[in-house]
């Protein structure tokens, strides 16, 4: 659940940053730098990446800043989304204790496989320890 959300928000976030053709041919000086770059580096229209340059260079920006500011946007996503990732597993850990403590690969009577086990009784394992028989499997 978790992971859907930050996807959709980072999707959202990203989606925010760009410009459909009708609104820059609207009002062009109305749509911020970092829309008007991301539409310029993703859009596959011709004609609309000559308005985009147009406009791009009537404000004085190089496209090569444009191509910087969308690939540090792109890779602050992909960070976010793995710091996402990262809380998710966190979380799904912490309910279902993961990893936590020591548990022996193999179950003995009463768990007792090493000197410091407890018996089924909580009694200390002690010389009753499968560790503690000869052959100490």
């Amino acid at each position: 659940m978790a992971r859907r959300f930050g996807a959709v928000a980072i999707s959202l976030a990203l989606a925010s940053c760009t410009t459909t053709q009708a609104d820059f041919y609207k009002k062009p000086e109305a749509v911020s730098k970092a829309a008007l770059c991301r539409a310029l580096v993703e859009t596959q229209d011709p004609a609309f990446y000559q308005g985009l340059l147009g406009e791009v260079a009537r404000r004085g920006i190089a496209p090569q800043e444009c191509y910087q500011m969308v690939q540090q946007q792109n890779q602050a996503a992909v960070a976010l989304a793995a710091i996402a990732l990262v809380g998710t597993a966190v979380a799904v850990c912490a309910n279902n204790n993961c990893g936590g403590g020591y548990a022996p690969s193999r179950r003995y009577p009463g768990n007792c496989y090493s000197y410091y086990d407890r018996a089924a009784d909580n009694s200390l394992c002690g010389n009753r320890s499968a560790m503690s028989r000869p052959g100490g499997w």
